[in-house]
């Protein structure tokens, strides 16, 4: 069986024949993607001149993703208030001091467009960050600042787009310091040299991502992370529920150490369907790390532990190599099932119908 299963991951050509849409390639340009739309939103962004009291960021599911990156990575430097919405509903405080980033990768996300709606009526500021579609002609109509970023790339994969004109927008308004630039060419040059030993091309004996794949196949992950990699569980997650069609769930330190440790060393049967896989910073404050080696010694003889550590010196690019290290391993779990990792047939029937009595207008 073991044998069968390494032989998938080594043929190429099934790889590339069962992923249609080429996620495979397109998980790797994330990072360059962030860099591209970063540099085309510092321009179209340029004129934004607020007086804020806040920043709420919008967006679900995929899109959801790049507002929360942004919210664990730049926790210690914001100058201004934020926090993600992921609801119909615009959180009360928002005022005509508030600024409302609008994220949407297809741009017709419910949740997302009754947000904008809300926040029209209230006067609040509002950018959209999305493809061409219902919200940029809402935003070109309503005379709303905007990113298009319309591109082939799978929505999952898209994460660059989003993130790097989030980036952008964030940094033009002072909310954050800048020079992410230079941060996003060091996650350029990381994710080349780790294409190399985890790409489709590379061999199981040799890809990391490949074997770790393996080893959870049949288990339920658990991915643990440390600050300020928190959004990378969530995101991990939601690649192994929609690629692959698996179950996978996420605790951050050093929440966990207050609950979920209680179920790690508590004798269960359930242990054996699960597996840990540990993201480590590399940077972290003296008193995490006497943390951490404390709880792998409480647990480490009910699991065998998978760490994984961040690299680069920037925290962008140690973000960037755990995100990439994580997308692969939930893109081989989808060639293990046989699974296209870019199709979504249920979500996409959900939503249509969902949208069928949508209580805003999409006309």
């Amino acid at each position: 069986m073991g044998e069968n299963l390494i032989n998938v991951l080594n043929d190429t050509d099934y790889i590339i024949g069962l992923d249609k849409s080429n996620m495979g390639l397109y998980l790797f340009t994330q990072a360059r993607d962030a860099q591209e739309s970063f540099k085309k939103s510092k321009k179209i962004f340029s004129v934004l001149k607020y007086d804020l009291s806040n920043i709420i960021a919008a967006g679900m599911g995929g899109s959801g993703m790049a507002p929360h990156a942004v919210e664990f990575l730049f926790k210690d430097e914001f100058r201004i208030p934020y926090s993600v919405s992921q609801d119909y509903r615009l959180s009360n405080f928002a005022s005509d001091k508030t600024l409302l980033i609008a994220i949407s990768d297809s741009g017709e996300t419910e949740e997302v467009i009754s947000q904008y709606y809300e926040a029209q009526k209230r006067n609040t500021k509002i950018i959209t960050i999305a493809q061409k579609s219902r919200l940029i002609e809402l935003a070109k109509k309503d005379k709303v600042a905007y990113f298009d970023y319309t591109t082939p790339v799978p929505s999952r994969a898209s994460f660059g787009f989003m993130f790097g004109s989030a980036l952008a927008c964030l940094e033009n308004i002072g909310a954050i310091l800048p020079g992410n630039e230079k941060s996003l060419n060091e996650a350029i040059e990381i994710l080349d040299e780790m294409k190399s030993c985890i790409g489709i091309d590379t061999p199981y004996e040799k890809n990391a991502a490949k074997q770790i794949a393996l080893s959870i196949m049949n288990k339920i992950p658990l991915l643990y992370m440390e600050p300020p990699f928190g959004s990378l569980g969530s995101r991990f997650a939601k690649m192994m529920n929609e690629n692959a069609g698996l179950f996978s769930f996420y605790n951050q330190l050093p929440e966990l150490r207050h609950n979920e440790i209680m179920s790690l060393v508590d004798k269960s049967s359930l242990k054996s369907n699960l597996s840990l896989i540990l993201l480590r910073d590399g940077r972290s404050y003296s008193r995490m790390e006497e943390e951490i080696n404390e709880i792998k010694k409480v647990i480490s003889s009910n699991y065998d532990i998978i760490e994984l550590r961040a690299r680069g010196e920037s925290k962008l690019a140690r973000f960037f190599s755990l995100q990439y290290m994580m997308d692969m391993v939930a893109y081989y779990m989808a060639i293990l099932v046989g699974k296209d990792p870019s199709i979504t047939p249920a979500l996409k029937d959900l939503k249509k119908k969902l949208r069928e009595g949508a209580i805003i207008p999409y006309s």
